[in-house]
């Protein structure tokens, strides 16, 4: 009985050949479950200093955005005439033209003159379309 306990001390069993690969395929899990946390972890970290970068660049943006809001209005107030100044000037400008091209139409030397007795155009299906102007003088 001696030789048969030596013999079989000697020989792993089949269950712990079992357990010991079953223990080796935990192991090289575990290994593969470290690296990918791992390689998650970095690539939160990547993330959050990305954000990070990110949320200054915005707040810089902003800042810079709104001193450049302030200084336009601080400026723009002082260059610019009111609307209804400058509405008004247009409009009188707009006038004066109006009557400066008035009276040339009107002068009898001119060749502005309008002609208002000119006859109308007509479609056939007797809509008009415009005078039609003596062009021969």
């Amino acid at each position: 009985m001696a030789a048969l306990s030596a013999t079989n001390s000697a020989t792993p069993s089949l269950q712990t050949s079992l357990i010991r690969s079953r223990l080796a395929a935990a192991r090289r899990e575990a290994e593969q479950a470290q690296a990918n946390e791992d390689r998650l972890r970095q690539q939160v970290s990547e993330a959050e200093s990305q954000t990070q970068q990110s949320q200054d660049k915005v707040r810089s943006l902003s800042s810079q955005a709104n001193q450049a809001t302030q200084t336009a209005s601080t400026y723009t107030s002082r260059t610019k005439p009111s609307q209804a100044v400058a509405q008004g000037k247009t409009q009188t400008w707009l006038s004066g033209l109006h009557n400066a091209i008035s009276a040339q139409q009107n002068a009898a030397d001119s060749g502005l003159q309008t002609r208002i007795n000119t006859p109308l155009m007509s479609y056939a299906q007797g809509k008009t379309t415009g005078r039609i102007l003596n062009l021969s003088a």
